[in-house]
């Protein structure tokens, strides 16, 4: 791809965590988990515990970076809509931190969803990814911000 002009724009969850993934076990040992799961079987974590995720995260940038990857897609950032105990103040200081990994990494990071978040966060944010916004009174329109600022939105619909 890099060959043609092309990006790679990699994906990961950031607010959760795998069983198949190669770092659970190092989430794990971290106390990380809530006994909270997605709808899809995954871990919520506690995006609170940001020193003990800084190092977790930034082996996930380095692991794309070294994949290839111009730019990461990070899933589940919003795990104040999950989590009870979770506010959307701690979503925040976790996307900030996540794009200052990104960005120390030398790699662009976009915002997925979250769309509650968009005017706090897009500062921070290279691009941003919505999934089926049409479905959604007025979803789709509160990514503006970043076509605004010359920053793509990537409108995913299934």
């Amino acid at each position: 791809l890099h060959g043609k002009g092309q990006k790679a724009i990699c994906y990961f969850s950031g607010g959760t965590s795998e069983k198949n993934k190669p770092d659970y076990e190092d989430y794990k040992k971290a106390g990380v988990f809530f006994s909270e799961k997605s709808s899809y079987g995954n871990y919520y974590i506690d995006i609170r515990k940001l020193d003990k995720l800084r190092p977790l995260l930034k082996n996930r940038f380095r692991r794309a970076y070294n994949y290839g990857c111009d730019g990461v897609e990070v899933d589940s950032i919003g795990v104040h809509s999950h989590v009870n105990t979770i506010t959307k103040n701690d979503t925040i200081n976790f996307a900030k931190m996540l794009s200052e990994i990104a960005h120390a990494q030398n790699i662009s990071v976009g915002l997925k969803n979250t769309s509650s978040l968009v005017g706090t966060l897009e500062p921070y944010f290279d691009f941003a990814v919505v999934e089926s916004c049409a479905a959604f009174s007025n979803e789709c329109n509160s990514f503006e911000m970043f076509t605004k600022h010359d920053k793509a939105v990537f409108v995913v619909h299934y």
